[in-house]
């Protein structure tokens, strides 16, 4: 799990008073909330004192008409009172759940724009659980604990005026019981952060751990790891588990707490106030209002105590969201970026050295792996600089031109692919597109102008034709159907009862690989780029679908630049120029005839590995 600590740790109040940001957009709604709420209030204070008349006027004094008028004001109050809440309640309702929406929003909205390292140290299950569990930790406190923290306080300051304006002695002796409950509620405070926070990251390690494990279920059954996988899940479950009942210990014996000492409250009030209306010191009427007062006096506080609960546990979550929201992403447009012109093809890489930096504090250090043919490069030591990837890399690709990049698995080919898109940024060196150097353009026009396809085709839970249409996504019908048809997929999915309306399920699982590279092949095609990248695109396809595919990768690289990182020889064949890599340098580079005459790494590797049609 992720140590987020020291970055979470900040002033409970700056958090919270960041989050009531969120409700910022609905402030005419919470402002009829506020006077709701007060309505509902002094509707609430005014019952006991017509009650306190009523007994001592109506009663007292055998007067049936008094006694029925303030029957009749007490019944009008309670209806105002009940009408007010309603409409207090909706509204408060309706403004947690659009503040929600809006927190969920500006997560999602961060993370898209957050680049690749983010992702490379970050769980997806815990990114999940920030939009999820960590917003709905936040749902109570944007609902509820702001408006009725005021109400409360409101209330709370009216009983104390009315109760000293009544019999200020006997208030004065109910008052002698709030330094126990501030003292218990100290006491509570300082021990519920850190338990909150506790609980936030154990469900947020629930939820990374489902993730992983469902999507990999077809590993864990293929390799019968089942019970590795129950293990693990007890291990957290049992954490949060833990980190709960610990959180909840503590509301065990602070609520309670609270419960035990306004009953001595009302004891003492009893009673003393009892003794006193025997002696005629206290009219009836007044003991009633003043036990009626003292019950409305402990309910603020009670709620209070629980709000206090629901900060601690907002506080956790919302520290966790801020921590988000508070990411900047580490590849952005430069202040005077222009858009990239026109791009004709020509890329020209001088002096580039790369090394993917260290995770932030707040990313997973332990079990994260760079993405890709670079995996199996380990972390240096904190004392140490990181090893370079990619070094003092030399290329020019003239216009149209196909490279194609081979070497074994770690060489650097991945991260040089993904140094184009500036998906990841060279720490030294310049990479130009016709010259121009990308890190002065924006990053929309610079990759409006790629196309990607990767081993993983990344195809999404909906139609076949949705994931072709998003390669262009104001392609026609017939648009979409004539790529299919250059590509060869056209043919299979013609096959489908619902044609290009059939679902392909997560990760296109009900499609074979071979099919899936080609709806890849077609979407990329679809978006006619200047520059096309293929990240083994053909390792996963039979002989069979390759050759199928041979014309397609034709009319796809036909008049455009592409790197190529193959393992196929078919592929390499074909290519106007092979880089061949090996730990992050250029050792040789030619056409494929040139180097196999030459008879260096490339020959060993094209005769250990090439010749068989694919590699590893």
């Amino acid at each position: 799990m992720s140590d987020e600590k020291p970055k979470l740790e900040r002033p409970v109040f700056e958090t919270l008073f960041r989050l009531l940001n969120f409700i910022a957009p609905y402030r005419r709604r919470t402002a009829g909330v506020v006077v709701l709420m007060l309505i509902t209030s002094s509707a609430s204070l005014i019952a006991p004192a017509l009650v306190r008349r009523a007994i001592n006027v109506g009663i007292a004094e055998k007067d049936s008409s008094t006694l029925m008028l303030y029957s009749l004001l007490f019944l009008g109050v309670t209806a105002a009172e009940v009408v007010g809440l309603r409409l207090q309640v909706y509204n408060m309702i309706w403004i947690g759940q659009h503040a929600i929406m809006l927190i969920r929003q500006q997560i999602y909205y961060t993370f898209i724009g957050l680049d690749f390292s983010y992702y490379d140290h970050n769980r997806v299950g815990d990114m999940m659980a920030r939009i999820t569990e960590d917003s709905n930790a936040l749902q109570n406190f944007i609902t509820w604990a702001v408006v009725n923290t005021i109400s409360n306080i409101f209330t709370l300051a009216g009983i104390i005026i009315l109760m000293l304006v009544f019999d200020w002695s006997l208030a004065l002796l109910t008052f002698t019981i709030l330094p126990p409950m501030f003292g218990l509620t100290l006491w509570w405070r300082k021990r519920s952060t850190a338990r909150y926070r506790a609980v936030r990251e154990a469900v947020s390690a629930v939820s990374a751990m489902l993730q992983e494990s469902l999507a990999g279920m077809r590993i864990v059954q293929a390799f019968v790891r089942e019970y590795r996988e129950k293990a693990r899940f007890t291990d957290v479950a049992t954490n949060e588990l833990q980190a709960s009942l610990r959180a909840d210990w503590l509301a065990s014996v602070f609520m309670p707490g609270i419960d035990v000492i306004s009953q001595i409250g009302v004891a003492i009030v009893l009673g003393v106030g009892g003794l006193r209306v025997l002696d005629g010191e206290l009219d009836a009427g007044t003991l009633v209002a003043f036990l009626l007062y003292l019950d409305l006096f402990f309910n603020p506080i009670r709620d209070l105590a629980m709000r206090l609960d629901q900060f601690q546990e907002a506080a956790a979550a919302g520290e966790r969201i801020l921590a988000v929201l508070d990411t900047e992403p580490q590849i952005i447009d430069h202040p005077d970026a222009q858009p990239l012109p026109a791009f004709a093809g020509g890329v020209a890489l001088h002096g580039v050295c790369f090394f993917y930096e260290k995770p932030p504090e707040n990313g997973r250090s332990d079990d994260a792996a760079t993405p890709g043919d670079d995996a199996e490069i380990e972390p240096e030591e904190k004392e140490e600089a990181p090893a370079n990837v990619l070094h003092d890399i030399e290329l020019i690709v003239k216009p149209g031109q196909t490279v194609a990049l081979v070497g074994h698995t770690g060489a650097g080919k991945s991260s040089l692919v993904r140094l184009l898109g500036r998906f990841y940024e060279a720490q030294s060196g310049q990479i130009l597109f016709d010259d121009v150097d990308i890190a002065t353009v924006t990053i929309q026009s610079l990759r409006d102008q790629m196309a990607w396809v990767p081993q993983d085709t990344g195809l999404f839970a909906t139609t076949i034709y949705e994931n072709l249409r998003y390669g262009r996504l104001d392609a026609t019908e017939d648009e979409i159907i004539a790529a299919a048809k250059e590509t060869g997929a056209h043919d299979f999915i013609s096959q489908f009862p619902k044609g290009y309306e059939t679902e392909v399920e997560e990760g296109g699982s009900r499609l074979s690989a071979g099919q899936r590279q080609l709806i890849s092949f077609t979407r990329a095609l679809l978006a006619d780029p200047a520059l096309i990248i293929l990240d083994e695109a053909t390792s996963s396809v039979d002989t069979v679908t390759e050759l199928q595919m041979q014309a397609a990768l034709g009319k796809l690289l036909e008049g455009r630049t592409a790197f190529v990182i193959a393992h196929r020889l078919s592929t390499i064949v074909r290519a106007d120029q092979v880089i061949v890599m090996d730990h992050g340098r250029i050792i040789e580079r030619g056409t494929h005839e040139e180097l196999l005459d030459a008879k260096g790494h490339y020959y060993d590797l094209y005769m250990t590995q090439l010749q068989g049609g694919a590699a590893e």
